[in-house]
């Protein structure tokens, strides 16, 4: 687990979508205090998760972005970022929701005995379905 870690179990578990946080508040998240980068640098404090930047790892893994950064007054807002199906969204809590199955163990076993089922109606339905000899049913038109 990384040091920021406790500042991405923070903002999952709030209900919101979104939070004005002081340098402090989230200073006591984490048990620790923020580097002089993060008073110095608005870049600290960008949304980009690549590199040597662990901290927005953190909050971007867990959905959320920074906004309104104002070193001056050591504030940021942490937004709850809107994904559509597919493009980041928590596919967990997606297909949890979806299901009601909450246990995490039980909804991988779920999702894979989906898959199966799926990819086997596939090949079947590619083989010609359980009669591969049938012919296609005539279709009729009305003339007129």
């Amino acid at each position: 687990m990384g040091k920021y870690e406790p500042l991405g179990d923070h903002l999952r578990a709030l209900q919101g979508d979104s939070w004005n946080a002081r340098f402090d508040e989230i200073e006591h998240v984490l048990g620790f205090r923020l580097p002089g980068s993060a008073r110095d640098h608005r870049a600290w404090w960008s949304n980009h998760s690549g590199g040597n930047h662990s901290q927005a790892a953190v909050w971007v893994e867990a959905g959320w972005e920074t906004r309104d950064i104002d070193q001056k007054r050591e504030t940021v807002r942490f937004e709850r970022v809107k994904r559509t199906r597919g493009a980041g969204t928590d596919i967990w809590a997606e297909a949890a929701r979806i299901t009601g199955i909450e246990d995490r163990a039980e909804l991988e076993q779920a999702a894979v005995r989906a898959l199966i089922q799926r990819e086997a109606a596939r090949t079947l339905a590619l083989m010609g379905g359980t009669d591969p000899g049938a012919a296609s049913a005539p279709r009729e038109r009305p003339f007129g």
